[in-house]
């Protein structure tokens, strides 16, 4: 896994990446904050942010193939 927070999203490098790749490093965020909810023990937070990191990480390779077909 990527370190979440060695590329910002205010940084001008976040600009040369591709969408899919944004994605993929926002459901590393979202699911590293999961990892943390699970550790405190906070169940229904971390359901939530791991149901919802997985979605992104979906949603990142569905358009990942959309990109690869575009080219």
């Amino acid at each position: 896994m990527e370190d979440y927070n060695s590329i910002p999203f205010k940084n001008r490098d976040i600009e040369k990446l591709t969408r899919s790749k944004k994605l993929s490093i926002k459901s590393d965020k979202t699911l590293a904050k999961g990892k943390k909810a699970v550790d405190e023990g906070r169940e229904k937070k971390a359901d939530r942010l791991l149901k919802k990191a997985a979605r992104q990480e979906n949603r990142s390779i569905n358009i990942e193939d959309k990109e690869k077909n575009r080219m």
